[in-house]
């Protein structure tokens, strides 16, 4: 039996010297309409993570992505899911739109991310990102 999993994008303005990171605020549920979140959704039957994630962001964001490493460990999503997360770039070229899914997306710095109301299930994934990022690889 098929269980999917979320897989989610912490989408960086550069894969290499990241200083940017993008949220994208929910426009449903009621209950967190507003929350900032990172993008992405759930593994379809014979999907990797990667592919999931980028035909998520290309639903979501009518873009496509560029993924680069994967943020260690699994994180708790709604409904009782396990979150994959990655940190991403927009390809080229790309010119993110706002689906449904979406009130609007914000860039802000890596440094500051607090600025935006995010999600309650995100707050340590981002602190988790920040420390990845300030971490020599």
């Amino acid at each position: 039996m098929f269980t999917p999993i979320v897989v989610a994008a912490a989408i960086v303005d550069n894969l290499t010297e990241p200083k940017k990171i993008l949220g994208a605020q929910r426009s449903y549920p009621e209950k967190w309409r507003g929350f900032f979140e990172f993008p992405g959704g759930k593994t379809e039957a014979g999907e990797t993570p990667e592919e999931a994630l980028r035909r998520e962001i290309l639903e979501e964001l009518h873009a496509e992505i560029r993924i680069g490493r994967q943020l260690a460990g699994t994180w708790p999503a709604h409904g009782g899911y396990e979150m994959l997360v990655f940190l991403a770039e927009f390809a080229p070229g790309a010119k993110p739109q706002v689906g449904e899914a979406h009130l609007g997306l914000e860039w802000i710095e890596i440094s500051n991310p607090q600025q935006l109301r995010w999600l309650p299930a995100d707050g340590p994934i981002l602190e988790a990102i920040v420390t990845h990022l300030k971490t020599p690889q």
